[in-house]
């Protein structure tokens, strides 16, 4: 008995470390060379998939809806927080039966138990990042109380110059994963750095949706390009510089 009761405590607890998720590292993800899933309404790619300090479960996906083609999004209530942004647009987007034609740089925050629908009204393709947030201990109380899952045109966002390019600040609230998520677009002028290496206690993703540039990462320097996404690890050393003769426009996204 003894020993068939050991049997089971082992394979309960391998099963519990398979259900973990692995701890993602500090690295560029690209996006023209992920894996392409066919679907119905078109492809899927994974950029990461895994935990962080955070977050027990994380990931960015990129979603390719072919032209009369439509996705549906509805969490269960328990579910997976989502933030979307369009790559390339103009797309419908359809937030709990309201409706808004959205353009590249536009997003969506959803709560779990919303419904967001994306249809694809062009003759050609649309892109958009789908990323995914779950906490081991959600506060659902807390994130509703910090406002309703709502859709951002690029348009709507106001603009800041200063002297390295600009930005646009999105918002920075509670949500039912995170006590803070803290979203920013930079716009970065051709042969600038963004900062020189620092470090934060928040985890990071820069996000480019438009240009090329270097990424540091620790002691690691890597080329990142429209469509990629870059995973920053807590205090690891980071900054951007745009390596083009254009301005480099990226997503700052934080959390804690």
């Amino acid at each position: 008995m003894m020993k068939y009761l050991l049997y089971v405590i082992c394979f309960l607890a391998c099963l519990d470390i398979m259900a973990q998720e692995t701890p993602l590292v500090s690295n560029v993800h690209n996006w023209i060379s992920a894996p392409v899933v066919k679907s119905n309404f078109g492809t899927s790619i994974n950029l990461f998939n895994g935990s962080g300090k955070i977050l027990s479960k994380h990931s960015l996906n990129g979603i390719t809806i072919k032209p009369g083609k439509k996705i549906i999004y509805k969490e269960r209530g328990e579910g997976d927080e989502l933030f979307f942004i369009v790559k390339t647009g103009p797309i419908e987007s359809q937030l709990n039966g309201v409706s808004k034609i959205l353009d590249k740089g536009s997003v969506v925050f959803v709560l779990p138990g919303d419904e967001i629908i994306f249809k694809n009204l062009r003759k050609e393709e649309v892109e958009l990042y789908e990323m995914r947030m779950y906490a081991s201990q959600p506060n659902r109380e807390q994130g509703i109380s910090a406002g309703d899952s709502f859709m951002m045109d690029w348009y709507d966002m106001e603009y800041r110059p200063h002297d390295r390019g600009g930005v646009r600040q999105l918002f920075d609230r509670k949500t039912i994963m995170t006590n803070r998520f803290d979203i920013h677009i930079t716009s970065l002028n051709p042969g600038i750095s963004s900062h020189p290496p620092h470090t934060h206690t928040n985890e990071e993703i820069i996000l480019m949706i438009d240009g090329e540039g270097e990424m540091v990462l620790g002691d690691k320097r890597q080329r990142i390009i429209t469509g990629d996404a870059a995973w920053v690890e807590s205090m690891i050393p980071h900054n951007i510089t745009n390596k083009a003769k254009r301005p480099a426009v990226y997503f700052a996204i934080q959390w804690n």
